[in-house]
């Protein structure tokens, strides 16, 4: 055979051998490692005894451990990343990422396994759940998210959390997640209140047998239930509300995934919006008496306000007074000059206003009306008028908007104050913008009857 010939054999060899690499690499039903799967094999036995040693880390919460074991994948797990076997790990590498708050790590390794398994339920979940974790995470100030990312992730959570309802419509845990994302992190209280209702549906419409086999979304269900009371409230629908959380109540009497003051305060939350007083007080108490830390100040400013409606504001007082005064924030303080003012002790009453709004950067414009409408009463219009200035000021200033309470009280303090004039003036920008709002239309008459006697 010539030189020629010989060349032209090997070509055909190679280019055949080519041809083979190119297929077997590329088809779906059959490759090299099926061909000659001893590699695979070792690959899979390494899987097993990476993935119990996993698990036995997950099982004792050693997080630090796990990351440190295992990631970078395709260094500390070659082999399996070579096999194409290294999903499963990384899912568990993620989940361990998350308890260290280390999410941005957390969710390149959970968007790698949707990638590649985009139908499978565990892997959807788990990330939208992580990107959930970081927005709560942030919103407790234990990491650093703002405007753009912010806002991405958001939509990712939103948008895996969505393709877990999708792939098991018939769940409870995903629903409520979004619906706490729409809740809690954008304040959007309408778009949780069905995904609240639809996680309580879907856990009624399990027969007992199915409750039983999906037990760990139990709890998931009954925070539901009570978010569902709070969200029907928020939304005007008191009775509705009420009849969840006395469900919610008897159904978590044993298991206690929410403490006895959320569910009692709740529920008296709901008796006081319903102006039942005396089942809001009974209510209260109970919750005041269960309380477990200083952080549920909350349980005994509503309680003093429950006493403030039943005409007893002596006891309202007492009940404000539980709480030390340097712990009192301004809602609570807000709370107790109301009582102050109830007993016509205007001067204390003042003295904690101007305390308040001296330490309040959020909401001060509200100390500042009431102060306006003190001073009013007390016969102090030149104040009452300068405190509603104030009030309207900081409130457009921290928000944006015209505060249109505030337009009335100073419309108001210059009227009494002989100041016809300015008090036409703001009357009248008041009704262009809130034509109904209380007693306008009695201010305008009387400025428009004395400027007609002049």
């Amino acid at each position: 055979m010539s030189t020629l010939q010989e060349a032209m054999v090997k070509a055909k060899v190679v280019e055949k051998s080519d041809v083979m690499n190119r297929h077997a690499e590329g088809d779906e039903f059959l490759s090299f490692d099926d061909l000659v799967p001893v590699g695979r094999d070792a690959a899979k036995r390494s899987l097993k005894r990476i993935l119990a040693e996993a698990e036995e880390l997950i099982r004792e919460k050693k997080w630090e451990d796990m990351a440190a074991l295992f990631r970078p994948v395709e260094e500390k797990a070659p082999e399996l990343v070579e096999h194409g076997l290294d999903t499963v790990l990384r899912a568990k590498v993620a989940f361990a990422l998350g308890h260290l708050n280390r999410f941005d790590e957390a969710i390149e390794e959970l968007s790698l396994c949707v990638e590649r398994q985009p139908d499978n339920f565990l892997f959807q979940s788990s990330l939208g759940f992580t990107a959930y974790n970081s927005l709560f995470a942030a919103a407790n100030r234990e990491i650093f998210l703002r405007g753009k990312v912010r806002r991405e992730r958001m939509g990712l959570a939103h948008r895996h959390l969505g393709k877990a309802q999708e792939l098991r419509p018939d769940g409870v845990t995903n629903f409520y997640r979004e619906g706490m994302l729409f809740k809690n992190i954008e304040r959007k209280i309408e778009k949780a209140l069905p995904l609240f209702q639809r996680a309580v549906a879907n856990w009624d419409s399990l027969t007992e047998e199915q409750q039983q086999a999906r037990h760990q979304e139990r709890k998931n269900f009954v925070k539901a239930l009570y978010q569902t009371a709070g969200s029907l409230l928020h939304s005007g629908a008191a009775k509705q509300a009420l009849k969840a959380m006395k469900r919610c109540i008897p159904i978590d009497e044993k298991t206690h995934y929410l403490s006895l003051v959320y569910k009692y305060f709740a529920l008296g939350k709901i008796h006081f919006e319903m102006n039942n007083f005396q089942e809001a007080r009974d209510a209260l108490l109970f919750a005041s008496k269960v309380k477990i830390n200083e952080n549920d100040d909350f349980v005994y400013e509503l309680l003093g306000r429950t006493y403030l409606a039943l005409g007893n504001p002596s006891r309202a007082l007492e009940i404000i007074n539980k709480v030390p005064e340097k712990r009192r924030r301004a809602y609570y303080r807000w709370t107790e000059a109301d009582i102050l003012c109830a007993m016509k002790d205007f001067a204390r009453a003042r003295s904690v206003l101007v305390q308040s709004q001296e330490r309040d950067n959020r909401s001060r414009h509200k100390a500042l009306l009431r102060l306006a409408k003190i001073d009013y009463m007390t016969g102090n219009f030149a104040e009452s008028m300068k405190h509603a200035a104030m009030a309207g000021r900081f409130f457009q200033d921290k928000w944006g908007n015209r505060y249109y309470e505030a337009v009335f009280w100073e419309a108001l303090g210059a009227y009494r104050s002989g100041d016809r004039g300015k008090a036409m003036e703001l009357a009248t920008e008041l009704k262009a913008h809130n034509p109904h709002y209380p007693k306008l239309e009695m201010l305008l008459e009387r400025l428009k009857a004395e400027g007609s006697r002049k």
